[in-house]
């Protein structure tokens, strides 16, 4: 903050990381060191993006040990560390983290999440209810396709997005579904 010269104290912004994701105050740097626990991550950067207008995520990026970082594992180890709205919906293995010419981490180059990682192999629906479903997925996520296997939260759901799919599983197909099926 600064006094202008009419007295007025001016807020320039935050000098932290901070961030607010779906109501929560979120420091990035926290789960950075999550992360970094993991035996296998050798580098962490975690950040707020909001790649589609609406839609503010956390997105992490790590570089590895080992040539084999299995990203469904990392996501497992962060679920049992911090709570679900601290865990990115999005993690990326790189092979190194882009650098300023000063050899600070660059986070405007860091790249978009893919618009859907490799989480699992991909199996398309099979059945006519499986296509509807997948459809809504789809649109609720700002995804081209879902696999049959694919988590709802792992591909960048979210309790809000959660309430909305809810209401229009009622309404395309008539049936009640509580929030905690899903």
């Amino acid at each position: 903050a600064r006094h202008r010269a009419d007295g007025v104290l001016e807020f320039l912004g935050r000098a932290d990381f901070q961030v607010k994701i779906r109501g929560f105050r979120i420091e990035p740097g926290e789960v950075e060191a999550a992360l970094l626990a993991h035996p296998e991550v050798r580098e962490a950067i975690v950040l707020a993006r909001e790649d589609s207008p609406g839609n503010k995520r956390l997105v992490g990026y790590v570089t590895a040990r080992t040539a084999s970082l299995d990203t469904l594992a990392l996501r497992a180890f962060l679920q049992q560390r911090l709570p679900e709205y601290m865990v990115p919906s999005a993690l990326m293995v790189l092979e190194a983290l882009p650098l300023t010419p000063n050899a600070k981490v660059d986070r405007k180059a860091l790249p978009a999440p893919e618009a859907r990682p490799e989480l699992r192999p991909f199996l398309p629906p099979s059945s006519s209810t499986e296509v509807r479903l997948a459809s809504l997925w789809c649109e609720l996520l700002g995804l081209s396709q879902v696999s049959a296997l694919d988590d709802f939260f792992e591909l960048g759901g979210h309790s809000l997005l959660a309430t909305r799919l809810v209401s229009r599983l009622r309404a395309t197909f008539q049936v009640e579904l509580p929030l905690r099926a899903l």
